[in-house]
């Protein structure tokens, strides 16, 4: 036999498609409870990230970012927390060792460094196109995460003159800014904490308030986050939103050893705080006459869970201080209009969120808003699932809280699956 004719079988084989059981798309928190779900349960699997574990732990933060729960969350299934400032607040680059040492105790088999460029349907499951060649498997789960595209509104693009924008995912620190004042757009958990620290750094600072939700960061000895398990609202679920909407964000901070964010107390301490923004022309924006109506409404959502917390205290028997939950500062003056150049504003950061992005994900499962069409993970697609999503099922999904369960339900969703087929 020629050595041409010995070789053309090895051609053959390493032609063939890689076949798995089950492929996690995506290496953070949400991937790594997936992957120990699936190997509690026997079901071989890989884990494919585009980068590193946790990577945007890592680099999608800015430099002062804490994590803005107690540390004591970052347990998860197999790693409770074991360090010793459980109430302590996690600086965002030690949340990213925390992930990679969970990766090596459940040994999670992550591929560093593979990024997914397309995932469609085949005849034996699902293809995923890497640049190192395609995979098959029977099942995907689809963890990457509620972060995933960077959203900036298109007024973005009527604004002239010499003013830096950019998306709060790209902020990292004051003084990389350009001198001047400067105007974040949106009071979101990024905006509201950027917002801060802006003004904290003595920068004249603007902010345009969106819908939030303020809390106390501690009440009757006891972080908010602690209250908000014991009181369910952890565990209400999308059927539960009120007019149909995703509720506002909440408003702590884990900096400085852990408070809460009062964009009334914000202005007392220098911020301009105006309407949201509604339009912009060459150098004015045009504000809408919403920031004093946005304030209250979070005023008295502060005021509402403070007055639950009570109630469940004098239940269970417990001392009452003498609360005063309002706080007020008197209302915010309406400004229709604001100069960037008479304000001397020459950075803008939207702190607008993000939007989904699966583009590469080639599947009738996407609706018109980005998000996928799913209930508690499940699609309506044989062998796809979703994990780590905000609101995926309860209020917690997207949180370290509720990546656990919610994994476990994909896992046993994959393992029934698997042994159908």
């Amino acid at each position: 036999m020629t050595l041409a004719k010995m070789a053309a079988p090895l051609r053959l084989v390493q032609l063939m498609p890689e076949i798995h059981d089950t492929i996690v798309i995506g290496g953070g928190q949400a991937g790594l409870v997936a992957s120990h779900a699936l190997t509690e349960r026997g079901i071989g699997h890989i884990v494919l990230e585009r980068h590193r574990v946790a990577e945007r732990w890592r680099t999608d933060r800015w430099d002062s970012l804490h994590f803005q729960f107690p540390n004591t969350v970052l347990g998860l299934p197999g790693m409770p927390y074991d360090g010793q400032h459980p109430d302590g607040f996690a600086h965002h680059t030690e949340v990213a060792r925390w992930l990679e040492r969970y990766c090596r105790l459940v040994d999670a088999p992550v591929r560093e460094q593979t990024p997914v460029t397309s995932l469609d349907r085949h005849a034996a499951g699902w293809r995923i196109a890497t640049p190192d060649g395609d995979l098959q498997a029977r099942s995907v789960v689809v963890a990457t995460g509620p972060f995933q595209r960077a959203r900036i509104p298109q007024m973005s693009a009527d604004l002239r003159g010499n003013v830096l924008q950019l998306h709060s995912v790209d902020y990292h620190r004051p003084d990389l800014l350009p001198e001047g004042a400067v105007l974040v757009v949106g009071s979101g958990a990024s905006g509201a904490q950027i917002a801060e620290e802006l003004a904290g750094a003595g920068r004249e600072t603007y902010l345009c308030v969106s819908r939030h939700r303020r809390v106390p960061r501690r009440c009757l000895d006891r972080d908010i986050t602690s209250w908000l398990i014991t009181l369910g609202l952890m565990d209400r679920t999308r059927s539960e939103w009120v007019d149909g909407r995703m509720p506002p964000t909440v408003l702590v901070t884990g900096v400085d050893g852990g408070h809460d964010l009062n964009l009334r107390a914000l202005s007392a301490q220098g911020v301009t705080l105006l309407g949201s923004l509604r339009g912009a022309a060459d150098e004015s924006l045009h504000l809408a006459d919403d920031a004093e109506p946005i304030l209250t409404a979070a005023d008295n959502m502060h005021d509402e869970l403070v007055r639950m917390i009570i109630q469940q205290a004098a239940v269970a028997d417990h001392d009452i201080p003498d609360l005063n939950p309002l706080h007020r500062n008197g209302p915010v003056p309406y400004r229709p209009t604001l100069s960037l150049r008479d304000a001397r504003i020459s950075s803008v950061i939207w702190a607008t969120g993000y939007s989904f992005d699966y583009d590469w994900l080639h599947a009738p499962c996407i609706q018109a808003s980005g998000e996928p069409t799913q209930h508690r993970g499940v699609t309506n697609l044989e062998g796809l699932y979703f994990l780590g999503l905000h609101w995926m099922h309860t209020f917690k999904s997207g949180t370290f809280l509720g990546i656990g369960a919610d994994a476990e339900h994909i896992a046993d969703n994959v393992t029934g699956h698997l042994r159908h087929r």
